[in-house]
């Protein structure tokens, strides 16, 4: 059996929080965004990711593609070390396309320029067919769009463009961030006919980040659900979604009555047990003072709780 594309092995990522207390006088404080995640994503898989604000997703996809560091744990990239590998290469094959393409591109420069400036920058072959090509492949036809700045796209393409400037770098992943958030039905429908076209043309692996569960539902082969900066469940798609097992995963999918915390941006907390516990109807004592391991509680589907 190959080696998965991307494994994270028990990371951890700090974050700093705004200063605290009178005129900040407190000082800024770590925040654990990424608390202790383990996850693998095979060559051509999507894995979903899921969970509510202040869960560590985002923080998790730039830590998954070198875009933050570790404060602890391992990655590997078809089973070596990221820390072995020489770095340019690696992020160049770990790809990340933010929530706002606009994080990503430079509003005011002409696309050849940009991407051309990309592919010197990596040292890649044939810089321009592989721009053509990464254009076209996204459905922005370089002969109309070469000599455009982003500025002069509207925003369904300037998210066509993010894409295609992480397709260019030949990448074996790509984290999505909410990559079709707030784009009208028929743009939608079509970026995710495109991602799912690019998938089965080039190979590539997708770590997807989105709360809409008809895009999981549509691309993923499997889902994650994440609280708090803890991997609470994850397995087969339609299994989670379907018959979610956690607690956790049972209310914020919605099969279970009661509404979730206002305010889940209290990742800086540290919890000795599991996160969900101080509101969890069917927590005991154990959960208060014990991290739960993950248990299989179907085939390839795992839970991290105590009372399964």
């Amino acid at each position: 059996m190959s080696e998965p594309v991307l494994k994270l092995d028990e990371i951890v990522v700090l974050r700093r929080t705004d200063p605290t207390g009178p005129f900040g006088l407190w000082g800024a404080r770590p925040v654990r965004a990424v608390d202790g995640v383990s996850l693998t994503v095979d060559r051509e898989e999507t894995l979903g990711l899921m969970g509510g604000s202040g869960a560590g997703k985002t923080t998790l996809a730039q830590a998954a593609t070198l875009r933050l560091p570790l404060h602890r744990g391992n990655l590997l990239m078809l089973g070596e070390d990221v820390r072995r590998l020489d770095r340019k290469r690696a992020r160049r094959r770990l790809q990340l396309v933010p929530q706002d393409p606009r994080e990503s591109l430079d509003m005011d420069r002409r696309v050849d320029e940009q991407l051309d400036q990309l592919v010197r920058a990596y040292e890649l072959p044939d810089g321009g067919a592989r721009i053509r090509r990464a254009l076209e492949r996204v459905g922005l036809p370089p002969e109309q769009f070469l000599k455009r700045t982003p500025r002069q796209m509207c925003g369904g393409e300037q998210q066509r463009l993010a894409i295609a400037q992480a397709l260019a770098l030949n990448p074996l992943l790509v984290a999505l961030d909410e990559p079709v958030s707030g784009v009208d039905p028929r743009l939608r429908e079509e970026l995710l006919d495109l991602l799912a076209d690019v998938q089965r043309e080039q190979g590539v692996a997708y770590l997807l980040i989105s709360q809409d569960l008809r895009v999981i539902g549509r691309l993923a082969r499997r889902v994650a659900i994440m609280h708090l900066g803890r991997i609470c469940e994850v397995g087969p798609t339609e299994q989670v979604l379907m018959n979610p097992r956690h607690p956790y995963s049972r209310r914020f999918l919605g099969k279970e009555e009661g509404a979730l915390p206002p305010d889940e941006n209290t990742a800086g907390r540290v919890f000795a047990g599991c996160p969900w516990a101080p509101h969890c109807p069917h927590a005991v004592e154990r959960c208060t003072r014990e991290r739960p391991a993950e248990r299989e509680v179907a085939p390839g589907h795992l839970a991290a709780c105590h009372v399964l």
